[in-house]
């Protein structure tokens, strides 16, 4: 049971000195393992790309030949529905929860999904109604209360996913809001890295150099507890998150009956 919480657009800056390393999330960051998140294909990573490997293991980056996002589309949907972590728990029995809740609009409009929600989607456990019982707020409006919760449901669930987008939107439109929403998460992270087991990564940066709109190259933060902390020593890439997650739940060969958490 553990918690893949995603938090978009974060990359590490390069400077020691930089800003971000003495806010409210510094202490988490300098916890935090750098990966590689370019998957070795010229120009700069993107979204359906980037969370496609994350939750697959598969360079989709390679396979369409280019970076690609803001949307996974046939050929990144069809790896997620075969390699994805979710289906993969779904075709174990196991399941699985997409903890995002979503607003009727965005549930009505069934298109622009991410490559988290197309995942919940393609594996059949669908999408939760921002007021549903289960679904946390993905903007963290309450912090302490929302990893909480998160928690309570990890606990609950083989695998539960959150999808944090708001530093990456806030990084191309609003970057007066990022140091709130660090505050947010420096917040939630206090809570959620001493309960239950769980994992942070990010899919390309962004959010840390909010000086321009564009991507970077910088390498994403990777922060494990609990249990899961042994089980991503020594990555370097975004291509090893599935892999060793899926290790972690017991999933390895398609056998989920010898979780190692």
């Amino acid at each position: 049971m553990a918690l893949f919480f995603f938090v978009d657009g974060l990359g590490l800056p390069p400077d020691p000195d930089d800003p971000l390393y003495r806010g409210p999330l510094g202490p988490f960051l300098a916890a935090a393992r750098p990966l590689g998140a370019t998957l070795g294909v010229p120009g700069l990573p993107q979204s359906a790309t980037g969370q496609t490997a994350l939750l697959t293991g598969k360079n989709a980056a390679r396979l369409l030949g280019h970076h690609h996002g803001p949307y996974p589309g046939p050929r990144l949907r069809a790896l997620l529905a075969e390699h994805g972590l979710g289906p993969r728990l779904v075709r174990a029995g196991r399941g699985f929860l997409h903890a995002n809740g979503y607003r009727p609009d965005y549930l009505r409009a069934r298109r622009r999904r991410s490559a988290f929600a197309a995942m919940a989607e393609l594996a059949g456990v669908g999408l939760l109604p921002l007021k549903a019982p289960p679904a946390v707020d993905p903007l963290l409006a309450e912090p302490e209360r929302e990893a909480k919760k998160l928690a309570d449901l990890a606990a609950a669930y083989p695998l539960v996913t959150l999808e944090f987008w708001a530093t990456d939107l806030a990084g191309h439109r609003a970057p007066e809001r990022l140091p709130e929403l660090y505050r947010r998460l420096a917040r939630a992270l206090a809570v959620l890295t001493e309960r239950g087991d769980g994992v942070l990564v990010s899919d390309h940066g962004n959010a840390e150099e909010p000086g321009h709109r564009r991507h970077t190259r910088n390498p994403v933060p990777l922060l494990a507890w609990g249990r899961l902390e042994t089980a991503f020593a020594g990555a370097r890439s975004i291509l090893e998150v599935a892999p060793r997650l899926a290790r972690a739940l017991g999933l390895e060969n398609g056998n989920d009956s010898h979780s190692q958490i």
